[in-house]
């Protein structure tokens, strides 16, 4: 009677631990969950901001730049969290917020290459502007300040490459992710295609510029 009642008692005690475990199992299952999906709704509320149009400027570069700072706070948050107890959603999520990031950093890139391509093109425009005569030396600074210019386009280029890149490649992370939290509006596709067409416009209005500027005037 004795050692029925203990076995009673031990199989009593085993499924509630099994119960427990279940419990704390799915309440941490759910918590992944939930601040998962809090984390891509924010990453979509940056990436649809960034994607406005906006005036450049100090005041916009660095509205940009707390944005990029909070998104790769996001990534090292989410990759700290269990994932293994929703590794589709998890992944989903994780490659989603990457590229969030990836795109802010490089609207950064963009936002301060196109600011040092302007600062280059303003200087090179002031000397020849200036010129009492075109001695050697003013020809010799001229051609300094053009090869300033062509680094700093070159440099604005690349950015705008890897901004391309970025448009291009956050789509594609919307897709395996949208199942998974389908109450939710990710990243704007409109606004994606409006930035790509504003990136294309601005790239060929200012390599246009910086052509115009970069003809120097013949010496006489």
């Amino acid at each position: 009677m004795r050692s029925r009642t203990i076995l009673a008692l031990t199989a009593a005690l085993a499924l509630a631990a099994a119960l427990g475990y279940w419990a704390y199992a799915t309440y941490q299952t759910r918590l992944v969950r939930g601040t998962t999906t809090d984390l891509v709704r924010e990453a979509t509320q940056r990436a649809n901001a960034a994607l406005q149009e906006r005036e450049p400027g100090a005041e916009s570069l660095q509205r940009l730049e707390r944005a990029f700072a909070d998104a790769s706070a996001a990534v090292q948050r989410l990759a700290q969290l269990q994932g293994w107890r929703d590794p589709p959603f998890t992944a989903a999520a994780q490659r989603y917020l990457d590229e969030v990031e990836a795109l802010l950093r490089r609207l950064v890139a963009v936002h301060r290459g196109e600011a040092a391509v302007r600062a280059a093109m303003s200087n090179l425009t002031a000397h020849v502007r200036a010129a009492q005569g075109r001695s050697s030396r003013w020809i010799q600074e001229a051609v300094l300040l053009k090869r300033e210019m062509d680094r700093a386009f070159f440099d604005y280029r690349l950015a705008a490459g890897g901004l391309q890149k970025s448009l291009r490649t956050l789509r594609e992370a919307r897709t395996p992710l949208a199942p998974f939290v389908p109450d939710l509006q990710l990243a704007d596709e409109r606004r994606v295609a409006e930035a790509r067409d504003r990136l294309d416009e601005a790239y060929a209005r200012l390599q246009k510029e910086t052509e115009a500027a970069g003809t120097l005037p013949a010496p006489r």
